[in-house]
């Protein structure tokens, strides 16, 4: 059974021997790996390359092949990238390089890998270096020029120094320094960026001749040796050296009297060449240009910016005018060197010859004062040049004579108008005005201020003045009322407010002129509580009381004010109408009942009955059953002079038509003299129908239904 098999088996693999070969190819047998020719086995790219850079190679294989590059590098991360591409021709592929930086010539091993369908893989290694071409940035020098200018003096040794400009992009190792000129002296290194040239005097004399310019370079290396371009420089030795100082002690003192002419120039400039320099002028203390002085240059020109450059400087004042500043002197050199000798200090003065404030002498004029203000003017004598001075100062105080309170101080200019508010004068009275001199409008130097003791010799004659009270004016009255009441007269409480102002806080007086006698005929106070113990109650109310009113300082105003007297509602309303559905017509009848809740009987009511949605049938309206006179004006009936003795009540009737659309409304009330007296009514009802028997509503039911019947039986019959 095994030998069947293993027949069986050989068989097969027979069959499949034909079959390879009919195909071309054996059975079992193994296709020969892709075979990497390299024309080129050791590449080199410049660093920096970002447009790769393209190696050419072939691949054989009979089939498809992948073929990709590998970069490997001992150092880290590679600075180099490696991709394959497939040329024009079958087998032909092309390696491109791009690089980064590097520091120094750094060599890599790049893998190809070649793979074909049968997943058979061939490596190919070659090397490729990244060479290091990028050179040191050029070396840039500390000063902003080029030339760099010293003193003639050979015990000075200047540093030229490299700016140090971050991490560059490799280590830097060295600095060169070259002389180009010949004889130049040679630069000493002095740390890593600098070095120190130091001057070789060709002569012993600074003064003849220019001085002389050496040309030198300055370059630099990395740790690969690759060297930067050279950076040019001057070093230019200057002729004479550095201007002096304008004035040697450091500070000098000029002093002129107007109308003169003053000359303000250096005591010295160069040790030689003196037409090489001029001088540079600005103003520490003081105040430059100023009306009434002239500055002038050297070739007399005005000078009117500060600071100013002039080779001296010209003076000349106004008469009475002076002044005094403190300049700053620089000399600085003209020949190209820019060089600035030490700062010194001048000061120039020109004194006007004013006469000193303290024999001058203040006048005041006669002032003149209202409730709110006392005014005047005042002058002085005794000074010169006033024009020039700006007038003077004077200190003025404005105080009371009855108290010697001090009112006001204040400062005025002089000769001129003064003037004092007088904030909280309410009553007037005598005030006193004294003053002293204080001080010049426009210094023309630092001094000019009064010394000690000077302000009491210079102190002005009193002036006396008689300020006149405030007058108050008042409005109307604050919440104020006096309220009648039945067997008690009238009680109340009058308020009258003051203006805002120094009287806000005064007494008021109140005197009666007309009215219902008060209790107290007099009262004083802006709150008083006021009485009227006589009089009907029916007759108080709605008279009026007048009353002179006035604040009580001297210079209150009277004022007449008017208080009317009211009286708390105390007249009762019920109103009642006549059912509609009753009704045969569309008139129908309404009930007024009007009840005097005190004892105290009263005339001459006058009632209103404002009608919404009706109208008011001539003749209809009735008094206790009886007809009484009614006047129907723009919905509103009213019925004058009614009495409601105490305790009692009335009742009005009338009859209405309504509408024939919209709603219907009853309201009103009743009043006298215009002082409105009713109670606010209860809800209006509407009658069911009219009684006989009782009394109130009931009884003014019986007039009511009589009347609303003969305005039926009328309609009817016409």
């Amino acid at each position: 059974m095994y030998g069947r098999k293993w027949l069986t088996r050989t068989r097969f693999l027979q069959g499949l021997g034909v079959l390879a070969g009919l195909l071309g190819r054996a059975p079992g047998a193994q296709a020969a790996p892709p075979t990497i020719v390299i024309t080129e086995p050791d590449l080199f790219v410049p660093e920096r390359t970002d447009t790769a850079r393209t190696f050419p190679f072939t691949v054989q294989d009979e089939g498809d092949v992948e073929v990709h590059a590998e970069v490997s590098s001992e150092m880290g991360a590679p600075a180099l990238v490696a991709a394959t591409h497939p040329g024009g021709a079958p087998g032909d592929w092309r390696l491109h390089l791009t690089s980064g930086a590097v520091c120094q010539d750094t060599t890599y091993t790049v893998t190809l890998v070649a793979t074909d369908k049968e997943s058979n893989i061939t490596r190919r290694q070659l090397q490729a270096t990244v060479l290091h071409t990028q050179r040191p940035a050029k070396p840039a020098l500390e000063l902003d020029t080029s030339t760099i200018r010293v003193l003639p003096d050979p015990a000075q040794r200047v540093n030229i120094a490299v700016r140090e400009t971050g991490t560059p992009a490799c280590p830097l190792k060295d600095y060169t320094w070259t002389a180009v000129t010949d004889k130049a002296p040679l630069l000493v290194k002095n740390g890593v960026r600098g070095a120190l040239f130091q001057y070789v005097a060709p002569q012993p004399d600074p003064c003849t001749g220019w001085g002389t310019s050496y040309l030198y370079t300055v370059s630099v290396k990395d740790d690969a040796g690759l060297e930067s371009d050279k950076t040019p420089f001057l070093v230019q030795v200057l002729p004479w050296g550095k201007p002096l100082p304008a004035f040697p002690s450091g500070e000098k003192h000029f002093t002129f009297q107007p109308l003169q002419t003053g000359t303000v120039a250096p005591d010295q400039r160069r040790e030689c060449l003196m037409e090489s320099v001029t001088t540079h002028w600005s103003i520490l203390e003081g105040t430059l240009p100023r009306r009434g002085l002239q500055v002038l240059d050297e070739k007399n020109q005005p000078v009117t910016q500060w600071p100013a450059t002039a080779g001296q400087l010209k003076f000349r004042a106004a008469a009475c005018v002076g002044t005094q500043v403190r300049l700053s002197a620089m000399n600085r050199a003209v020949d190209g060197s820019g060089l600035d000798g030490e700062s010194s200090t001048c000061t120039v003065t020109i004194d006007p010859q004013w006469t000193p404030l303290v024999t001058g002498r203040l006048g005041l004029e006669e002032p003149s004062a209202t409730p709110s203000s006392v005014e005047g003017g005042a002058t002085v004598t005794r000074l010169n040049c006033l024009e020039e001075r700006g007038g003077v100062e004077a200190k003025l105080r404005l105080t009371r004579v009855s108290d010697e309170a001090l009112v006001e101080e204040q400062t005025f200019q002089i000769p001129g108008p003064w003037r004092f508010g007088l904030a909280d004068n309410c009553e007037g009275g005598l005030y006193r005005v004294t003053g002293t001199l204080s001080k010049n409008v426009n210094e023309w130097g630092a001094g000019g201020v009064l010394g000690p003791g000077e302000e009491e010799a210079t102190a002005a004659e009193p002036r006396l003045v008689q300020v006149p009270p405030l007058e108050v004016h008042l409005g109307p009255l604050g919440e104020s009322q006096l309220v009648a009441s039945c067997g008690q007269g009238a009680q109340g409480i009058l308020r009258q407010p003051l203006p805002e102002g120094p009287c806000a806080q005064a007494e008021v007086l109140w005197s009666q002129a007309s009215g219902p006698a008060l209790s107290q005929p007099v009262l004083r106070g802006q709150e008083v509580s006021a009485s009227i113990q006589e009089g009907e109650f029916g007759a108080l109310i709605g008279s009026e009381v007048e009353l002179n009113v006035r604040a009580d300082t001297p210079g209150g105003q009277t004022r007449r004010q008017k208080v009317t007297i009211a009286a708390a509602p105390f007249v009762e309303v019920h109103r009642v109408s006549e059912s509609r559905s009753g009704s045969e017509t569309s008139l129908f009848g309404v009930a007024v009942a009007l009840r005097n809740t005190t004892a105290c009987g009263v005339s001459e009511v006058k009632h209103e009955e404002r009608l919404e949605g009706l109208d008011y049938v001539e003749g209809s309206a009735r008094l206790d059953g009886a007809p009484v006179e009614a006047v129907w004006e723009e919905g509103t009936l009213t019925v004058n002079g009614l009495a409601l003795e105490g305790g009692a009540t009335r009742t009005l009737t009338y009859v209405v038509r309504p509408h024939l659309l919209g709603q219907m409304a009853f309201s009103g009330g009743s009043s006298l003299r215009d002082i409105p007296i009713s109670l606010e009514p209860e809800e209006d009802a509407e009658a069911s129908g009219f009684g006989c028997e009782g009394t109130g509503p009931g009884i003014a039911a019986l007039g009511l239904a009589a009347g609303v019947l003969v305005l039926r039986r009328r309609r009817r019959e016409g």
